[in-house]
């Protein structure tokens, strides 16, 4: 289970260097890494701007991509390619798909690299000002990468069920 979370982590690097690298055009710098101890009650993050793409079959959970919202309109902005100020409906769009590549991302990693069978993902979802969005189990597994980029910090957490 350890090595799992270790593992994680680093596909979280690997998956978002590429995705701002090809996408954004930026450098994301790791920052700390926060891995869940076994038995410690998960709650989802609570941030300003939070993204969510679930993962089923061969590894049940989730990735949630967060930032305060200035950074989120950042990142978004530079996805679509334009100055977004507010979290409005294409900022909120843009973020979900670049949580939604970033969970592919590992995905596909889980699969071809670390022998999982067939993962799926859900499609993204988005929340503001603290909110979230689904249902939570108590017993769920974390790990959060931390990132600093020339917009500011921000974290992808990748989140599942125990075997």
């Amino acid at each position: 289970m350890d090595e799992l979370r270790l593992r994680l982590a680093g596909l979280i690097v690997e998956s978002v260097a590429e995705i701002f690298s090809a996408y954004l055009f930026l450098d994301a710098s790791p920052g700390p890494v926060k891995v869940s101890p076994v038995g410690e009650v998960y709650s989802p993050p609570k941030t300003e701007v939070l993204a969510m793409v679930g993962y089923h079959g061969a590894f049940d959970g989730g990735m949630h991509l967060a930032a305060p919202e200035y950074v989120a309109c950042k990142l978004s902005g530079a996805f679509a390619g334009i100055e977004l100020e507010s979290m409005n409906p294409e900022a909120s769009d843009a973020f979900g798909e670049l949580a939604n590549l970033v969970a592919g991302g590992v995905q596909t990693r889980l699969m071809e690299s670390h022998g999982f069978g067939e993962i799926t993902l859900t499609p993204p979802t988005v929340s503001t000002n603290g909110e979230v969005n689904g249902i939570y189990r108590e017993d769920l597994l974390s790990v959060q990468q931390y990132f600093k980029f020339a917009g500011g910090l921000m974290f992808a957490e990748c989140f599942f069920i125990p075997s």
